[in-house]
Order: C-alpha cells, then structure tokens, then sequence
C-alpha cells in the first residue's frame, strides 16, 4: 500500500469513527492517527503521562467499553497503549492537563459512591459508574466522551479492530453496489 493510499484509508476511518461517537473527532486523535500512530508490538513513549495504576485504569475502562466476544477486546487490542501514547505524545498541554484531572476523577467518584478506587470495585459498581459519567453532558465534551472517542478510535485502528471486528480485505474483489448485510457479516474497514 502506498503512502497515499494508507492516509486515505486513514481519513475514511476518522470519518467512520466521528460518526460512530457523533461528531467531530478531536484535532489531537486526528493528528495522532494522520502521522501513522498505530499499535506496535512494544510502545515506547518519550515522555509517559500515566502511572501503572493509570495505565492499568485506562486499560479496564476501555475492556469495559469494547469487551470480548466472539472478537477480542480492547485489552488485546493495546487501546490502553494507544491512549497512553496519544495523551502521552499528541495531546496539547491543556488537553493532557484535562485528560489526566478526568482520570483522577473517575478514582475520586469511585472513592465518594462506594469508598475505593475503581479497580477495586465489582463489576456492578464499574457499570454504574461508568454508566453516569456517560450521561453526564456539558458545554463541551466530557472525559467520558473523550475517553469513548479514544477507545474506538484505538480499536478500530489496531490490527485486531480492522481484521476481526471489522470486515477486512487487502485486495477487495469486485465492487457490489447493493449486496445483503447477512452476505457480509460484518461492517467493512477498507
């Protein structure tokens, strides 16, 4: 695939990611996946924003939101990783600063509603509390907004996203305007 061809590929994905969270995605993912952010086996990150404990609650908030299924999840997929390397080495002062208060918030609502961290808490507690940062709105986007966008745009982007959970083919045959979705199976990635 040529350099040409992996950016519009790129772009097609961004436009299928803003429409499955809604809007606009921010400049910073934009930037991240347009410069070929993608997963590797090993991340190296220059300068990283989280903490283990960050890392390992970024990592169970993106399984809650992608879980396994008939397809691995977003913990196979490295989401955690990739989030670490966005808000690591593309996010904007600012948008690291908010990112990273969103994060400790999440512990801090945890504490308040149930007297520990979220990692500690049952599945149950995780679901409600996950479930009330998503219904929060506001002016702007949410953290949980925020985190949502990140974790699908990780997915969706990684190897296991494009390939298992997505229709991939890296040769796609003929072109079929109008064929039944039980013919498919599943949305296409390329």
């Amino acid at each position: 695939m040529t350099k040409i061809d992996d950016q519009l590929n790129r772009r097609e994905m961004l436009k299928q990611v803003a429409t499955m969270t809604g809007g606009a995605v921010s400049a910073s993912v934009i930037l991240g996946v347009m410069s070929g952010t993608g997963f590797a086996q090993s991340v190296d990150i220059k300068d990283a924003a989280f903490s283990e404990a960050q890392l390992n609650l970024v990592s169970e908030m993106a399984q809650m939101i992608i879980p396994d299924t008939d397809t691995p999840g977003a913990k196979a997929a490295g989401v955690h990783d990739y989030i670490h390397l966005i808000v690591s080495e593309w996010y904007y002062p600012d948008e690291k600063s908010n990112f990273m208060m969103g994060l400790s918030a999440v512990d801090e609502r945890s504490n308040g509603a149930y007297g520990k961290d979220f990692l500690n808490c049952s599945d149950t507690e995780r679901h409600k509390l996950m479930t009330d940062m998503d219904n929060e709105m506001g002016e702007e986007k949410t953290f949980f907004q925020e985190f949502k966008e990140l974790t699908l745009v990780g997915y969706f982007t990684s190897q296991i996203g494009a390939e298992e959970e997505l229709r991939y083919e890296a040769i796609p045959g003929p072109y079929e305007g109008c064929i039944p979705f039980e013919r498919v199976g599943r949305t296409w990635a390329t």
